[in-house]
């Protein structure tokens, strides 16, 4: 069973994977979704062109049909609140956008707004980072993407390249400052440029 059927209706789902020798999460998570589920769906532009369809009729009827399952399942929880991401890179139907509540993420185009923004993310992700570290990879990241835009070089690098890039600083000099400064600066070629000059 995939995270869908899970939320749609536990006991079933848990059935299903006990058959099928499926993995399972963690009894505690039970107890937890009699309260209700979210379900991300990552990158939905990239699915089967039916994905948005499908997931539309699921949600509007409270009710799903696994495939190969021959049985729908009706929904004995709340329904999941179902966060989507999308890249854009293809076009979904009306119907299931007239459905859907869209929020635009976007980087701050003010250099030091954008810095900022980045670090606050990087401490969230890598509390044992220095913050010269996380600073200078902004830095870093913030040049690039600037130099990109002026070109009209696409994709700008964003904070996927930043997280990237501080992640591999992190991992090449576990604990040590000097090494993580000295690596930055040969790891940033790669990650934050993606265009040669």
């Amino acid at each position: 069973p995939g995270p869908l059927w899970w939320a749609f209706h536990w006991e079933d789902a848990d059935k299903q994977a006990e058959r099928t020798g499926s993995p399972r999460p963690a009894p505690a998570q039970a107890e937890r979704a009699k309260n209700g589920c979210v379900v991300l769906i990552d990158e939905i532009d990239k699915a089967e062109a039916e994905v948005p369809n499908g997931l539309l009729e699921a949600l509007g009827s409270g009710e799903m049909t696994p495939p190969g399952l021959g049985r729908t399942i009706a929904s004995r929880a709340p329904l999941p609140l179902v966060v989507i991401t999308s890249n854009n890179e293809r076009t979904l139907p009306d119907a299931f956008m007239r459905r859907c509540l869209v929020i635009h993420l976007r980087l701050p185009p003010e250099r030091n707004a954008l810095i900022d923004l980045l670090m606050r993310r990087g401490r969230a992700h890598f509390v044992e980072a220095d913050d010269t570290i996380l600073r200078r990879s902004a830095e870093l990241l913030a040049d690039d993407r600037r130099a990109a835009q002026d070109a009209t070089l696409q994709p700008f690098p964003g904070q996927a390249e930043y997280l990237d890039l501080v992640r591999a600083v992190l991992a090449l000099a576990p604990g040590d400052l000097k090494k993580q400064s000295s690596a930055l600066d040969q790891v940033a070629e790669f990650t934050l440029k993606k265009y040669v000059d």
